[in-house]
């Protein structure tokens, strides 16, 4: 509570420090601020479908918040405000107007422009044609320092700067939705708008540009890799017709499946032939055995041997023309074994003819050996024709092997080589289709930029930040009023009241005198005063005791502090209420200088005439000139240490008071009493000081924390 009392009469006494400066300040920001530019605000909002439009792109699964955000990006990248800051400079010098306002620039704004325009410049104004005159503008535009259009984008102008306008489009968006806002401000209402609305038609085509340019590159990419990836596929087909054509390929796998079940019944063929021929000799070397001459004298006729020869010439060209069957020898092929047979009944007439005996040793007819030998010996030329035929055959299988071993391969690594090309072929088509569908979702997404709330041109200036400027002035005025006073108050060791008093020196204050006022209070001094003296009498006299000799020490550090008028002022209050004191000076009564006053063992060795009854105030020397006898310090019934509430207290009299705390009795109190102390430091000890009108009694009950106290009329 008492911590809360002090805060708030620290803020009581630099009150009029609190209400004249941040006034003043005020005042200076006021006049300051009075010509204040005036500002034009215009907004517009643009719907983007990124997020919740359509997608026909089920393969992208980029997040759709990075779309928005370089969208917004887009609006305030360098390239986009360049174009913006030329067009806007094309259209001001086109329509604006030095003898009135325009919707586009207004005529004091435009006068500076067009002064700031170089001669050489002005040519280039068509004033018929805005986009000539924006043409000419870029052309004109070079990195140089000298050139003119390039120091307006790159320095500071307030319209056209390219840094400036990076700061003050403010580009946002509305929540989670699809939409953003565009906001630029400027001092005048035809520059704020006409930036917006070339700022709308500008960023939609970049962004258009970027989207497109990136996909119509992959686009026509494929589209090249396609077509070449087309010419080597139909090359490689046609290289393998040709292949084909040329080794009379139809069906390899079929052709070379044909051979292969060739030679295996060839093979059966073999092994049938092999018996067949092997059979027959055994049966013709049995039969002959058994004919015995007659075989022999057949075998040796040379019609028999003729007819023999011609059966094997006929069943060679038969056997050859069945193994290569032709439509066209189907015929001659008839007739040469209808000739076959005519010639194996001649061979068999002639044998017989040939026989001399009619029957075998073994009554067996002749006619039936004969017939016997006589087929197995044409079977065996048929055989032997037929063997001979299948060596053909063999050696046609044998090439047929060897002719399509080597196009197998071939033909192999051809068809390898055109799934490779057709597989790249159908990727890059894949991956062609999906730019394509790429591109139509982008079309659509680009297509849902939409200008809901177009910019429209300010009628009006938004309110000006004078009134912000003002207040925060005065509030920083004041805040700075408090942080001075606060570190002063935190940093000085000016003794000032009862609370800094105690927690400078660690005493007890026991009361305080005021200083007289010099004007507003002049009149109340003495009543002051002696309200003062009473509290400080009371204060005193519970702490007299009539068993002992009642001595007040009173005490200071230093001149002046107000020891004699404290010690006079007590001395006429208690003599006037009939009590018997007498004050006692040094340098009066005794010397300070003497060893007398060194040496003392008590106040009868300084003034042996006292009275056991009389209160004594006994005023010593300044402490740090001329220490007091600790006896006469423990002799006291109350120590006071008069001090100044208005001077600083030193290392020094902290240093004295510290040696009065280890020379004096622990019983006898020591006191401090503060002197020419303020009204409000008095009023601690004394209550309410005089006046009492109506506004004081108020403040003291606001001091003393009384918010609700009802104040009664004393009659």
């Amino acid at each position: 509570m008492e911590l809360f009392k002090y805060i708030v009469r620290f803020f009581y006494r630099i009150r009029w420090w609190m209400v004249i400066f941040p006034c003043i300040a005020g005042v200076i920001a006021w006049f300051m601020t009075r010509d204040l530019e005036k500002t034009y605000d215009v907004k517009t909002t643009i719907f983007t479908g990124i997020i919740s439009g359509y997608n026909v792109d089920v393969t992208d699964s980029r997040n759709a918040g990075v779309h928005l955000s370089n969208l917004m990006n887009i609006i305030t990248t360098e390239r986009t405000l360049k174009i913006v800051s030329l067009k806007l400079l094309a259209r001001c010098l086109v329509y604006g107007d030095a003898e009135k306002n325009t919707s586009y620039i207004s005529a004091e704004h435009y006068q500076q422009l067009v002064g700031s325009v170089p001669r050489e410049m002005r040519a280039l104004i068509d004033k018929q044609n805005e986009e000539k005159t924006y043409n000419k503008l870029v052309a004109f535009e070079r990195p140089s320092v000298n050139n003119f259009i390039y120091r307006l984008l790159n320095y500071t102008h307030p319209y056209f700067s390219i840094p400036l306008l990076s700061q003050n489009i403010k580009v946002a968006r509305l929540g989670n939705s699809d939409m953003i806002e565009i906001a630029y401000s400027s001092n005048d209402p035809g520059i704020a708008y006409n930036t917006l609305d070339i700022l709308n038609e500008e960023f939609v085509k970049q962004y258009h540009e970027l989207r497109y340019g990136e996909t119509d590159n992959v686009i026509k990419f494929f589209q090249e890799e396609l077509a070449r990836l087309g010419k080597m596929l139909t090359s490689a087909e046609d290289s393998l017709i040709e292949y084909n054509i040329e080794h009379r390929i139809i069906n390899y796998g079929e052709q070379t499946k044909q051979v292969a079940g060739m030679d295996a019944s060839y093979q059966m063929m073999d092994n049938d032939l092999l018996i067949t021929y092997s059979t027959s000799k055994a049966l013709i070397d049995f039969y002959e055995y058994k004919l015995g001459d007659i075989a022999k004298a057949i075998r040796t006729n040379n019609l028999f041997l003729n007819k023999l020869q011609q059966i094997s010439q006929l069943n060679t060209k038969i056997s050859t023309m069945e193994i290569t069957p032709d439509q066209k020898n189907q015929q001659v092929l008839e007739n040469e074994k209808g000739v076959l047979n005519d010639a194996e009944k001649s061979i068999n007439d002639i044998a017989m003819q040939l026989s001399a005996e009619s029957a075998s040793t073994n009554n067996v007819p002749y006619e039936t050996l004969i017939s016997q030998w006589l087929e197995q010996v044409v079977l065996m030329e048929k055989t032997k024709a037929q063997m001979d035929t299948r060596d053909i055959m063999r050696e046609k299988i044998d090439r047929d092997f060897l002719y399509f071993s080597p196009i197998g391969a071939t033909l192999g690594r051809k068809e390898r080589h055109i799934g490779f090309v057709e597989s790249n072929y159908m990727s890059t088509m894949g991956a062609l289709n999906a730019a394509i569908l790429r591109q139509k979702n982008l079309e659509m997404t680009s297509a849902s930029l939409k200008i809901m709330n177009p910019p429209l041109f300010p009628l009006t200036s938004s309110p000006t930040n004078a009134r912000m400027i003002i207040l925060s002035s005065i509030l920083g005025t004041l805040l700075f009023i408090i942080g001075y006073f606060l570190i002063i108050e935190i940093l000085d060791r000016t003794l000032r009241d009862k609370i800094r008093t105690q927690r400078i020196t660690g005493s007890t204050v026991i009361g305080a005198y005021p200083k007289d006022s010099a004007l507003r209070y002049r009149r109340y001094n003495k009543a002051i005063d002696e309200m003062a003296i009473k509290q400080l009498s009371t204060s005193l006299l519970p702490h007299l005791s009539v068993s002992k000799q009642r001595i007040i020490n009173l005490l200071s550090t230093e001149e002046k502090d107000g020891k004699t008028h404290i010690a006079l002022a007590l001395e006429q209050y208690w003599t006037s209420i009939g009590l018997d004191v007498r004050r006692i000076t040094y340098d009066e009564d005794f010397l300070s200088e003497d060893s007398l006053y060194v040496q003392a063992n008590n106040i009868k060795d300084l003034c042996p005439d006292l009275g056991k009854d009389e209160i004594l105030l006994i005023e010593y020397p300044v402490l740090k000139s001329n220490p007091i006898p600790p006896t006469l310090l423990n002799e006291a019934s109350v120590n006071l240490m008069i001090v100044r509430a208005n001077r600083t207290w030193k290392d020094i009299d902290q240093l004295m008071y510290k040696r009065l705390l280890q020379a004096k009795n622990e019983q006898i109190p020591l006191f401090f009493y503060l002197t020419q102390a303020g009204r409000n430091t008095v009023e601690e000890f004394t209550g309410q000081l005089p006046p009492y009108t109506r506004f004081k009694n108020m403040e003291y009950r606001l001091f003393q924390l009384g918010l609700t106290a009802v104040e009664y009329n004393k009659k």
